[in-house]
């Protein structure tokens, strides 16, 4: 039976240290031969292990930094997809209108599913009924282009709108998808953002990681005790909340056991997309990162020095249902696979060209 370990990580790092420290035994208890040598290089293995666990624990000492909402204010919630929102800000979205704020949700990109949408949005409805927010505080536009195609001018439409929005609105503060590579509809609204803020907006911008292809010894801490774990003999998976992807610090929302139960009743209410798995792996205090406006980025990190390139140049050379055992990675953006968003090529008309 796997033990899987939720947002825990000093316990499965615990874990590789008894097992290098088992396997330093069992080579010193040997003394000389084969199954010596093969101890001594299965302790050494799980030491490095274990060092790279160390490290992660350490950085996220200076990478996370815990918070406590401002005070009732103005929160807008932007994301293409019904349970982003949720994932990423429902606990402090709830708390917000909890204390006497307002909070306001847009979302973007409507499933492209035939009947899917009409599903979904009643689905957000009633996970945001749950945070006392009424339906008229809850809005579905079709703001995004279809997943797979390019359509600069839709998107400059789009950011007119989203203009708009927070002109009516008038937030303290806007909570988004955080622009990383995970999903191409989520890297289109942080950069749509990009264009729309100005040096006169007196608000708060938050990106907020989901998921994304990036990994990294120094900025993803997580993302490296989940990969280590993996080599627990099948034993042990750890799931731990999304790391950023550079050295800005991960802002955790404290949020009282009544919010977080909140937050985890909104996404049972998200049934197509496997509310049980939602429950146990995003039911974590929100996570949100400032958002850099001076940043010009047109792509989310450096795809020549990636792991993603690694793992993509090994699954040429080897068989691919092993690389991608031994070395998980999302393959690259949804909607733009095996590659990046690139927001150049997606805001770029024939006419700018």
């Amino acid at each position: 039976m796997k033990l899987e370990v939720y947002f825990r990580p000093a316990l499965p790092v615990g874990l590789l240290i008894a097992a290098a420290c088992l396997f330093w035994g069992a080579f010193l208890a040997l003394g000389s031969g084969a199954v010596a040598v093969t101890a001594l290089a299965a302790a050494l293995f799980y030491t490095g292990l274990s060092a790279f666990g160390v490290l992660a624990l350490l950085r996220l000492t200076v990478l996370e930094q815990w918070h406590d909402w401002p005070g009732p204010g103005r929160l807008l919630i932007l994301a293409p997809h019904e349970d982003d929102c949720v994932i990423s800000a429902g606990g402090v979205g709830a708390l917000n209108r909890r204390i006497g704020g307002a909070t306001r949700v847009v979302y973007l990109a409507p499933d492209e599913a035939p009947g899917m949408a009409e599903r979904r949005a009643a689905e957000a409805r009633a996970a945001w009924r749950v945070a006392g927010l009424g339906d008229d505080d809850v809005l579905h536009l079709d703001l995004l282009p279809p997943l797979r195609q390019r359509d600069p001018h839709k998107l400059r439409r789009a950011a007119d709108r989203l203009r708009s929005i927070i002109d009516e609105f008038r937030p303290t503060a806007v909570v988004m998808p955080m622009f990383e590579g995970g999903h191409v509809h989520h890297d289109m609204v942080a950069a749509l953002m990009g264009t729309v803020v100005t040096g006169d907006d007196r608000f708060d911008v938050f990106e907020a990681p989901e998921y994304s292809p990036y990994a990294s010894l120094w900025y993803t801490p997580h993302r490296i005790v989940a990969l280590c774990s993996r080599w627990l003999f099948g034993l042990v998976s750890y799931y731990g909340p999304p790391d950023g992807i550079d050295g800005r610090p991960v802002r955790r929302y404290r949020l009282a056991p009544d919010d977080l139960a909140c937050k985890r009743r909104m996404l049972a209410a998200f049934e197509s997309q496997n509310a049980p798995s939602l429950m146990a792996t995003r039911s974590y205090p929100d996570r949100l990162v400032s958002f850099d406006r001076n940043a010009k980025r047109s792509v989310p990190f450096d795809f020549r020095w990636s792991y993603l390139r690694f793992v993509l140049a090994m699954r040429r050379l080897l068989p691919s249902r092993l690389v991608d055992r031994l070395l998980p990675v999302q393959l690259g953006t949804i909607g733009r696979e095996c590659n990046l968003t690139d927001w150049s090529e997606e805001w770029t008309t024939t006419r700018d060209s």
